[in-house]
């Protein structure tokens, strides 16, 4: 069963990249998109630099980027789309610049650390029925072959 503190290395690549192609879709459904822009947004889910950059959205393009091989964990995953994705509804190429101060002080940065604190666990909640649904299943009949099996090998040995 997958959890929030599940490690993505744990899940591998695969895994990982599902997880996050539903969280951003989950982000565009409830959180909806930027009308400004002339075209939808598009992301892309890739292992990442050594830079250690979990996220980042590229206003010009229009694009999400997540690099899943330098985020530790399934909720660091889910926070970096909604956060990234928050920005995609943000006026990035006409104000965001124009903040003086920190990268943390931005309000626009302030924003996005709030979106993702907020709509992470309602994100979280939607996937894990999906995600784990299937796990379950699996594990529901796995069971039942146990027991049909043990039930088999009972018979048998009344049967003697």
């Amino acid at each position: 069963m997958i959890k929030l503190e599940t490690k993505t290395k744990t899940l591998g690549r695969a895994k990982t990249v599902s997880i996050a192609n539903m969280a951003l879709r989950w982000c565009r459904s409830n959180m909806g998109v930027n009308r400004r822009k002339k075209y939808q947004p598009v992301w892309t889910i890739r292992k990442g630099y050594d830079d250690g950059l979990c996220g980042e959205y590229d206003a010009d393009d229009n694009e999400l980027h997540i690099y899943w091989g330098n985020i530790d964990t399934v909720k660091e995953l889910i926070e970096t789309c909604v956060h990234e994705w928050q920005h995609q509804l943000q006026p990035i190429l006409t104000r965001y610049y124009k903040f003086d101060g920190t990268y943390r002080s931005n309000p626009y940065e302030k924003a996005a650390r709030k979106a993702e604190k907020e709509l992470t666990p309602v994100c979280w909640a939607h996937i894990n029925k999906r995600l784990n649904k299937k796990t379950n299943e699996q594990s529901n009949r796995s069971i039942r072959t146990r027991r049909s099996s043990i039930n088999e090998k009972t018979e048998r040995v009344k049967g003697r």
